[in-house]
Parts: C-alpha cells; structure tokens; sequence
C-alpha cells in the first residue's frame, strides 16, 4: 500500500517546467537576434513558434542589423559536378591560420551560376530559385505565365526595397523589345504582375546581371530603334523605370556600387576609369582615371574583380 501510495505521489508531482511562465515572445526574438546564424538554422526546428518568430521582417531586420556591427565575413562558393561548396571565411583573419568559420556542402544542385550577388542577404538563382546562403534555404518561385512563351528568353533581376524591406523579382524579355516587364513580390502570397503598359520603355536587356544599389535597381539595355547600349534603372518601391545615358567614350565597363551610388569601371591600355553617377535625370557622371603603373602589369592580364564596402 505504501509503495502504491508513493508511486502516485511521484507521478502526481508537477514538473518543474511546468511551474515556469512562459517566456514572452519579444524575450525570445532578443535572444535569438543573439545567435550565430548556425544557430539559429538548427533552433528554428524547436517549435513551429520559433519558426515562425525568425521569418518575421521584424527579427530579420533586427538580426541584419546585429550583423552589420560584427566583423564582416567572406562568403566563398566552390562548384563540382553534382554539389556546391559554401565556405564562410573571416574578413581579418589572424596572421598564423585562415580556415573557414563554418562551411556546408548543397547537393541535388540544379544550377551552378547565380543571377545576382547578395541583395540583402538574399541571391537569385538562374532556375527561379531564391537562395539565402545563411540560413541554407531556397525559395522556389513560380515560373513567369505560360502565355508568355519562354522561347523569348528571361533575363532576371533581384532587387530590395529598404524603406518597406521588400524584395521584388524583377523578369524581362531579353530576346525580343518589350515594354510590360513582370514583377513579383517576395513573401506576400503574389503571383507575377504585369507592369502596366507605357510605364516601361520599350528595350531588352543586354546581358549580365544587375546591380541593386539603395532601393534603385540598374542592368544594361538596349532602346528600341536604337543600338546605342544604356542603363535602365527600376525604382524597386514605386516600381517606376528611367533611362540613364552612358558617359561618352566609355567601353568595357563593370558596373559596381560606390558610396551609395552606382558607379562604372572601365580599364583601358594602363589607364582605369572610375564614372560615378550624380543625376540620373541629366545623365551627369563624375569621372577620375587612375594610371597603372604599365612596368608593373601587362595590360593582357588586368580585370576588374570587385571592391570593398570601403
């Protein structure tokens, strides 16, 4: 009898979970912001809460901005037959050792090149797909209507809006002249949109991909009846397009952001040129050239790789 009584008494015991409040959401959105990314990735599992409370804009944006006051990281991709290879380097790695932070390894993989650089934190896959390399994820999005034949090709473009903290997919023509580009938002349950006819110029893309730089998304093009190459910008937000001229003489350009503004790189003989945009609307530039020194480096061999944030 004792021993029966004993056995209820232990399983009539609370536990000790269960005498602790709950804690508040807005306690575990701050200390989640805390994590390293790889944490947050396997805690995301815990509960369809926590999965849901990191995929609010809100813990995005508080997260991002948690990131940016740490010492930046170089991500680094290396590409095989049936996999890719995501490394995460330091940005100021000590004198004696540079190995990865972490790394991981993407198989089943269905393409090799991206279609945009990271627009924050986010890049464009050329299979519709959205990759966002911290979290290891992808989006798939849905492929542009069938009345629109794919025969005409796509070129694709990724854009953020910072006032709103959208992203927004933007698809055009890029083997015929077109003026009704599509649009999609990303997260707000939308399909793809036309954009209206007569607030796009009538052009198709050139080739590569575009550079989003403070909610103004920029790729090359051509205008209809004119062979002259230009870039057209595309106001992420108010989802408007502008035409900007290039500056004159200008050849083998690499368009790269600067200072917040989109800027232009061309290299010629041992001289590299630097155009940065001041008015779109007038298609004004500011240029400075640069000398390379020719004794040091064959012109042969010299190509823009990129820059810094600084």
């Amino acid at each position: 009898m004792r021993t029966w009584m004993k056995k209820r008494r232990r399983r009539e015991r609370p536990k000790p979970w269960s005498q602790v409040d709950n804690i508040p959401p807005d306690v575990t959105l701050e200390i989640l912001s805390r994590l390293p990314p790889k944490s947050i990735m396997r805690h995301r599992c815990v509960s369809k809460l926590w999965s849901y409370l990191t995929s609010l804009p809100s813990f995005i944006n508080s997260f991002t901005s948690r990131s940016t006051s740490r010492p930046p990281t170089l991500m680094v991709t290396l590409s095989s037959e049936s996999a890719k290879y995501v490394l995460f380097f330091p940005t100021t790695p000590k004198p004696s050792s540079y190995s990865p932070l972490y790394s991981y390894e993407i198989t089943n993989l269905d393409w090799k090149d991206s279609r945009s650089e990271s627009i924050h934190g986010l890049i464009l896959t050329p299979v519709f797909k959205i990759w966002n390399p911290t979290l290891r994820q992808f989006l798939a999005l849905p492929h542009p209507p069938a009345q629109h034949s794919s025969s005409r090709g796509w070129s694709s473009y990724l854009g953020y809006d910072p006032l709103e903290c959208r992203h927004k997919v933007l698809c055009v023509v890029s083997k015929i002249y077109s003026g009704q580009p599509l649009i999609l938002t990303l997260g707000a349950q939308e399909s793809w949109r036309i954009i209206s006819e007569g607030r796009c110029p009538i052009h198709r893309p050139t080739g590569g991909y575009g550079r989003c730089v403070n909610g103004i998304l920029y790729y090359r093009a051509c205008l209809l009846g004119d062979d002259q190459e230009i870039i057209m910008s595309f106001d992420v937000k108010s989802e408007n397009f502008n035409i900007i001229k290039l500056p004159e003489g200008s050849s083998q350009l690499y368009m790269i952001p600067y200072e917040g503004r989109v800027a232009l790189v061309a290299h010629d003989y041992h001289v590299v040129k630097l155009y940065i945009l001041k008015d779109a609307h007038g298609h004004e530039w500011k240029s400075f050239i640069f000398n390379v020194p020719s004794e040091r480096v064959r012109m042969e061999s010299m190509r823009f790789r990129g820059t810094t944030d600084a």
